[in-house]
């Protein structure tokens, strides 16, 4: 038979112990390696932005502030009205602003976890429970260990609220569209209209991602056509205007033309879409020599090995989709790149670079699973007959997954940068308390602080300077009713 010597994941997923116990500990390093970063959370403190919108906060209020930046700075409406919940906390419930800013990281460290836990129970419909966990906490691990600045992703919130939720949203929107296209399912009503809010607020946080969703929906509706499928138009229609609506918000914001209008080197389109194809095959050279991403996908393959099939599926519809797939993350890469060079005439900076990372992540996931599930049976039958049959059993998958992710996880950069500035994390933070501290009770109308004599840049990346004009002393000052605020040189 072709899967002789293969056990399916569900076809004893608790009976075994062995099991049981193998996919706990296979759970268990990706698991603490999460805890240690999101632990960190509690160490993160304001800086740069998070005291220009927490002054306005205070002053204006949710919608002032929010009108203020849209004419001014940014149209990204979903992403302005976030990054003042710390303020509006501390305003709420008298706790100070670290506090806050610490509370509301750990908010969004949580609810980062919950929507990957989300889109792998949608994108593996027939994997067990205790596979599913493992599933969640390793491609969160992965996202971590890859992302081009771990500070971004998790301990800065005017970073984090831009490009983590529409990351996020995009993903389970992509899921969803897949997961039809290969269980030639439809979209019921109540899930076409959350993906049409979920898709107009991820596109309320940034420039580009209406546009990725736009494609996404539209590569959809076209493959429903050329597979033979349902194409449930209307469907398609609401989603695709709701995120439609979001993007022209944003993109008609006045203050995306007086950005540009700072930034000299942009607006060249020839120029922008050279640079965006070099700057974007960077990217992706760097992402595959992420050892956490080469396990994650050498994972995803085995357990889609041992995944039960309800049917065997096509071989051609599966590689179809999955090349696809994979193409259209791509499309979406490189058009924010592009976006990116064009609007500002820089390379992509490293937070924008997180949200890429998480959808071609994503992407890759659903790619290897549509290509090793269409060609599961064969693969099934080399297995069997090789000396790595036990790669699939009960035992032998848990312990060599937890190998290859104890490894990966280890040799990543984010695990060398943890290691290097673990000593500093809690002086920092501990620096920071104290500046408001003074802040907070000197009676003086001027105050010169001392800089930071631990700056790790897993925190943090720039400090108050000896210009009481200039962003961040200027927005501070205001903050905490101050007519200046100096930094003071203090050597270590």
């Amino acid at each position: 038979m072709y899967n002789q010597g293969v056990i399916p994941l569900a076809a004893r997923p608790h009976a075994d112990r062995r099991s049981w116990i193998g996919w706990t500990l296979c759970s268990l390093f990706p698991a603490i390696f999460l805890l240690c970063l999101f632990a960190l959370t509690s160490l993160s403190a304001p800086e740069h932005d998070d005291f220009c919108f927490a002054e306005l906060y205070v002053r204006h209020g949710f919608v002032h502030t929010v009108s203020i930046f849209y004419h001014t700075q940014s149209g990204r409406i979903l992403a302005l009205w976030l990054t003042q919940l710390p303020p509006a906390i501390s305003a709420a419930t008298g706790v100070s602003l670290l506090s806050a800013y610490s509370l509301t990281m750990a908010a969004s460290a949580a609810l980062f976890l919950a929507a990957t836990a989300l889109a792998m129970v949608r994108a593996w419909p027939r994997t067990a429970a205790l596979q599913l966990v493992f599933l969640t906490l390793a491609f969160a691990s992965a996202v971590v260990s890859a992302a081009p600045s771990v500070r971004d992703l998790l301990y800065w919130l005017s970073a984090v609220t831009c490009y983590v939720p529409p990351a996020l949203i995009t993903i389970l929107i992509l899921g969803e569209c897949v997961r039809a296209l290969d269980g030639e399912s439809g979209f019921s009503w109540p899930l076409s209209l959350a993906m049409a809010l979920g898709g107009f607020a991820a596109a309320l946080c940034n420039e580009f991602t209406g546009a990725w969703l736009l494609l996404i929906v539209s590569a959809s509706l076209g493959a429903r056509h050329l597979l033979g499928q349902q194409r449930q138009i209307a469907q398609h229609l609401l989603i695709a205007t709701a995120i439609a609506i979001g993007w022209i918000i944003v993109v008609s914001a006045g203050g995306n033309s007086t950005r540009m209008e700072q930034l000299p080197n942009g607006g060249h389109v020839t120029w922008s879409v050279v640079q965006a194809l070099v700057d974007s095959l960077a990217g992706l050279g760097r992402f595959l020599r992420e050892p956490a991403v080469v396990a994650w996908l050498a994972a995803v393959g085995l357990i889609a090995l041992a995944e039960p099939q309800a049917t065997q599926p096509a071989p051609q519809r599966g590689k179809m989709l999955a090349l696809g797939t994979i193409a259209i993350c791509l499309a979406c890469c490189y058009f924010e790149y592009f976006a990116h060079r064009f609007a500002t005439g820089m390379r992509l900076i490293e937070r924008a670079q997180n949200q890429a990372l998480i959808l071609l992540l994503f992407g890759s996931t659903l790619g290897v699973r549509l290509v090793v599930g269409a060609y599961s049976r064969q693969l099934r039958e080399r297995f069997a007959a090789g000396a790595f049959r036990g790669l699939l059993g009960p035992v032998g998958m848990p312990a060599s997954l937890a190998l290859l992710t104890i490894v990966s996880l280890s040799l990543s950069s984010t695990a060398f940068q943890l290691h290097a500035q673990w000593q500093d994390l809690y002086p920092y933070w501990r620096e920071s308390a104290d500046r408001h501290a003074l802040l907070t009770t000197s009676p003086e109308p001027v105050v010169v602080v001392p800089r930071h004599k631990w700056t790790p840049s897993l925190l943090m990346t720039a400090d108050v300077t000896a210009n009481a004009d200039r962003l961040p002393n200027d927005c501070i000052s205001r903050y905490y009713h101050k007519s200046a605020v100096y930094g003071a040189d203090t050597p270590r």
